[in-house]
């Protein structure tokens, strides 16, 4: 199989819907249907994608595995960019962060079923902030989330763009959850 049918095999494992699947692999649309009816013996789901980046702030659980799985993607890309792979072209790059990105969650949450972020939401975060190289303090500027981290542990969270100051559940001051700049 070729580099994006490995991508898609293993998105589709993932129980990633097709939209992602077709994104990430570029595989034509009939060999994803053949691939899913490989994998799993059915088509995938349909409906709209998961888009409110709101969904990343709602808990400090999902705050913390989004900042984490940002964190994990960046150094991914990172560490793809300037090796030597022979024969990954660069453009693959970012498909291949995502696809490694996904799969070392899942195995550390012991599972797709346990993982708390989708891959639908995983693909979602990543395309806010467009690559590993505007991942900062500030956000992306067109979105409504960034990387912060807590004031006093330092612990990476994901949080509204418009904090100027955040603390994780266990160095929450007592009675204000935020301060807004």
């Amino acid at each position: 199989p070729t580099l994006n049918e490995r991508i898609a095999r293993v998105l589709i494992q993932s129980g990633t819907r097709r939209p992602v699947v077709k994104s990430m692999s570029r595989v034509p649309d009939p060999k994803i249907d053949q691939m899913y009816t490989q994998e799993i013996g059915r088509n995938s789901t349909s409906g709209q994608l998961p888009s409110s980046l709101e969904w990343f702030t709602k808990t400090h659980r999902i705050q913390m595995h989004a900042a984490f799985l940002l964190l994990a993607y960046r150094r991914i890309h990172k560490s793809l960019r300037s090796g030597t792979y022979e024969g990954m072209m660069p453009d693959s790059i970012p498909r291949i962060a995502f696809t490694r990105t996904l799969t070392w969650y899942h195995e550390i949450c012991g599972g797709q079923d346990n993982a708390i972020i989708s891959s639908q939401r995983l693909y979602t975060l990543i395309r806010t902030f467009a690559d590993a190289q505007s991942i900062n303090q500030r956000g992306n500027e067109a979105a409504e989330i960034k990387l912060h981290h807590c004031a006093t542990c330092k612990l990476p969270l994901i949080v509204p763009r418009h904090y100027t100051e955040y603390h994780c559940a266990e160095h929450k001051p007592k009675g204000r959850r935020s301060t807004k700049g």
